[in-house]
């Protein structure tokens, strides 16, 4: 089984001289089969760990201590094999259709952009598996702000990884889809042995979902674990400063 391990990570934005630290002393492990939740205040660096993970940060910031271990050490191992990653905005530079634009995250299978049966096969069993069958033929323009979303995500499926990294994925989607995509990706996780790291701002969505709760506290050591143990009113004031009352409702849906 493969792990992605994150060990003391220390990383900061680097501005000619100066440099200032967003991620302090990162360290944790994400198991094949995980559903995990990264949930902090804005600029407390959720994005920037993604980035950082999926080696695609920006060329401003600096590594500075730590380091990001797979248990594959192959340098001929191509890292987009093993790990998906979406980003949390993105436009389509031109107008494909949803099964093309899907059929991107095969590219690494692919031979050079030429795509196979078996490709194009598991493209339609991704699109079919989220309910994205009768958007095959659509193109991306035509989408709304969430249909496009749940592409990015099916194009993320397509690619088959060990791993999956989702910044912000329920962005843009209505407050029925947004726990329906939670539900999905945790029974995806545990079905397709795929270990999946969230970004989301919802504690509340993500407490009812996730097998594991991770908090980014500003200036402090992550706080990773079953979401009983992590999400307590203690926890979530260091993590995003104000008080915080925790009780449960009968009912999670409630117009409140």
């Amino acid at each position: 089984m493969s792990v992605l391990a994150v060990k003391n990570l220390t990383v900061a934005y680097k501005n000619g001289k100066t440099q200032k630290n967003v991620l302090q002393d990162v360290s944790f492990e994400l198991h094949q089969g995980d559903f995990v939740c990264l949930c902090g205040p804005n600029g407390c660096g959720k994005s920037t760990l993604l980035s950082v993970l999926a080696g695609v940060a920006d060329s401003s910031l600096v590594l500075q201590e730590g380091s990001v271990l797979f248990d594959k050490n192959d340098r001929n191992f191509k890292r987009a094999k093993l790990l998906a990653y979406m980003q949390q905005v993105e436009t389509s530079a031109w107008d494909f259709t949803v099964a093309d634009y899907v059929l991107q995250g095969r590219y690494i299978h692919s031979n050079g952009g030429h795509y196979s049966v078996e490709d194009r096969e598991v493209v339609q069993n991704v699109l079919t598996e989220l309910g994205l069958e009768n958007f095959s033929e659509r193109t991306v323009y035509t989408l709304s702000g969430g249909e496009f979303q749940k592409v990015r995500i099916a194009r993320a499926f397509a690619q088959e990884p060990f791993f999956m990294l989702l910044d912000e994925p329920a962005a843009s989607l209505d407050f029925v889809y947004e726990p329906q995509l939670m539900k999905l990706l945790k029974n995806l996780a545990e079905k397709k042995n795929i270990g999946i790291l969230v970004t989301i701002h919802d504690i509340n969505i993500a407490y009812n979902y996730a097998q594991k709760i991770m908090l980014l506290p500003p200036k402090k050591n992550v706080l990773i674990g079953a979401p009983d143990d992590i999400m307590t009113a203690e926890n979530l004031k260091i993590t995003f400063g104000v008080d915080f009352q925790c009780r449960e409702t009968k009912s999670f849906q409630l117009l409140q």
